[in-house]
This record gives structure tokens, C-alpha cells and sequence, in this order.
């Protein structure tokens, strides 16, 4: 009897919870300020030349975030001319240590060099982490956000096909159209 009380406290707590968690997110990726791999500054602004940017979230130690890359790469260049962007978060690269540094940044630049996910990669900044990462359980996480920053749609986490993430991208443009 106990342990059936418990457990529906325990439930109780994950329910009234679980919205305020939702609540805490940031329903917006701006501004922000930080450094892609290649060491340019980046603001908020690269989102502006896209009706919507697909943002991924990913780790270098992650085999389903690689997995998906070649896939996000054929994507964004057959569909950046539709006003899709698409940028890589990758969140294991700073270190105080700068040898270390050098060799987490390389290791990435090797990475998107491999998968051909030749599109913009930022690495994990304050304002990134505070805007919305600081909530991230898991990696591949992915959004979207419009021209302004905006989150739009719905949250993934885990890896998917080519196929499946352009039905995703495809309904998902329809919010921002």
C-alpha cells in the first residue's frame, strides 16, 4: 500500500511539474553571440535570411549525432534555396585547457569535413547555454526557429533519415509561411 502511495505522489509531482520545466525554456535562440568552428564571430542574425533554420544539437562522442549529419547536409543545400537554413550546435569542444581546446575544435572541423554537413557550426557559448541549451537532455536534440530567433514547432531528440527529417521540415515550414 505504501508503494503505491508513493508512486502516485511521485506522479503527481512529474505531472504539476512538468509544465513549469516547459515554461523555463527560452521560446526564443536570440540574441546570442558566440564563435563558429572556423573562429568567426556569430550572432543571432544568421538566422535572418531564412524563413526557418533547423538547429541541431550535437557532440562529437555522439554516433547517432554523426549518423545524421551526411543527411542534414543533403538537406540543407537542397533546400536552402526553399529559405531553409540549418546550423550544428556542438557542445563538447570548450576547455580552459587550450591544447585541449584545439583538439576538441579539430576533431569537429574533422567531423563536418567527413559528413559533408557543410553548413554553419557554432560552438556553445553563455548565451547559448542560458537561451536554451541549459535545459538540453540529450543529443541529437533539434528545433527550429523563424528569421527572428523564434522557436517554431516541436522538440526531437535522437537521430533521423534524410526522409524523415525533411517530412519534418516540410510541416514545419508551413508554421512560418
Amino acid at each position: 500500500m505504501n508503494k503505491r502511495v508513493s508512486l502516485i505522489a511521485v506522479l503527481l509531482i512529474l505531472v504539476i511539474a512538468t509544465p513549469l520545466v516547459a515554461k523555463t525554456q527560452s521560446e526564443s535562440l536570440a540574441p546570442f553571440w558566440t564563435i563558429g568552428l572556423n573562429m568567426e564571430e556569430i550572432d543571432e542574425s544568421i538566422f535572418a535570411p531564412y524563413k526557418l533554420t533547423l538547429v541541431n544539437i550535437w557532440a562529437t562522442f555522439c554516433p547517432p549525432c554523426l549518423q545524421e549529419m551526411p543527411a542534414l547536409g543533403e538537406l540543407y543545400r537542397e533546400l536552402a534555396d526553399q529559405g531553409v537554413g540549418m546550423i550544428g550546435i556542438v557542445t563538447d569542444v570548450f576547455d580552459r585547457n587550450e591544447r585541449v581546446f584545439q583538439a576538441n575544435l579539430n576533431t569537429a572541423s574533422i567531423i563536418v569535413e567527413k559528413t559533408k554537413a557543410n553548413y554553419p557550426h557554432l560552438l556553445l557559448s553563455e548565451d547559448l547555454y542560458n537561451l536554451r541549451l541549459k535545459n538540453s537532455q540529450a543529443v541529437p536534440e533539434t528545433f527550429f526557429v523563424d528569421s527572428r530567433g523564434k522557436i517554431v514547432g516541436e522538440n526531437y531528440f535522437g537521430a533521423k533519415n534524410k526522409a524523415a527529417w525533411k517530412k519534418v521540415i516540410e510541416s514545419t515550414l508551413k508554421l512560418v509561411e
